[in-house]
């Protein structure tokens, strides 16, 4: 569970990430990252719309038709739960940009 703690912000407000990585993105270039050892939570930031994909070898997609057999990307994932063993996290945008992974043991 993150550590929340009560601070000048008030409460609620989550501790410092354990470990920080940034991916700079191509346009429409899905990019994997491997998830730190440990890592139970990852709290995504970006400066565009993205998606997400989460697995042992996961392919971030951005749709280009209906999606409905449950194999489609998270758009824009905000906090994740990767405690189930989510090993690598895989990202895409349709512009170039970058993505912030905030992660937390």
């Amino acid at each position: 569970m993150i550590a929340l703690t009560v601070g000048p912000f008030g409460r609620g407000v989550e501790s410092r990430p354990d470990y920080i990585d940034s991916r700079l993105l191509a346009a429409a270039v899905a990019e994997s990252h491997t998830v730190p050892t440990g890592a139970k939570w990852v709290c995504f930031s970006a400066e565009m719309p993205f998606y997400a994909k989460f697995g042992a070898a996961p392919t971030a997609a951005i749709p280009a038709a209906d999606v409905t057999d449950g194999t489609g990307s998270m758009f824009n994932p905000t906090w994740v739960d990767i405690s189930s063993g989510a090993a690598v996290i895989s990202v895409i945008a349709r512009t170039a940009g970058v993505v912030s992974m905030y992660f937390y043991a």
